[in-house]
């Protein structure tokens, strides 16, 4: 038995708390739950992205994120059935790609990608998976063997 089903929610502690609201509001991800102190203040706010997968923002964070070199998370990829729609969707509700969409571009992995930032420097990779990309015939394998593909890529 696989003792886990999914991955649940991740958190990140925001210096500004409605900044990161509304930039998450913006990529779809509503707010749907606010827990408060006794006092009343703000504790965690918790964004839908699916029923089962949330993202939980806390209050009073401090520093900026995002440095690629430092150990622990260092991007969260959110996957789009159509990238061209998701990126006018970004340019229209004001969310600005950090790395333009190149339509005639794929990734080492056969993907099409785009980046942007949370308002607290955290790196978003926004990606159209290809019905033949690395990961989805490496799956195909796995399943078959239960065995881990290793593919030589240029990078």
């Amino acid at each position: 038995m696989q003792p886990f089903t999914s991955l649940g929610h991740f958190n990140l502690k925001a210096t500004d708390l409605q900044a990161s609201i509304d930039f998450y509001a913006k990529l779809g991800f509503p707010e749907f739950l606010r827990l408060t102190q006794a006092d009343g203040r703000t504790w965690i706010v918790y964004l839908r992205i699916t029923d089962e997968l949330y993202i939980e923002l806390l209050p009073g964070g401090t520093g900026r994120a995002g440095d690629q070199q430092a150990a622990g998370l260092n991007h969260l990829c959110l996957t789009t059935p159509d990238i061209e729609a998701t990126a006018a969707h970004l340019a229209k509700v004001g969310v600005p790609l950090v790395s333009p969409l190149d339509p005639a571009k794929r990734g080492v992995d056969g993907n099409r990608g785009m980046w942007v930032v949370d308002p607290d420097g955290n790196r978003i990779e926004i990606m159209e998976m290809a019905p033949s990309c690395d990961q989805y015939e490496a799956i195909k394998a796995f399943h078959a063997t239960g065995k881990a593909t290793t593919l030589k890529r240029p990078i």
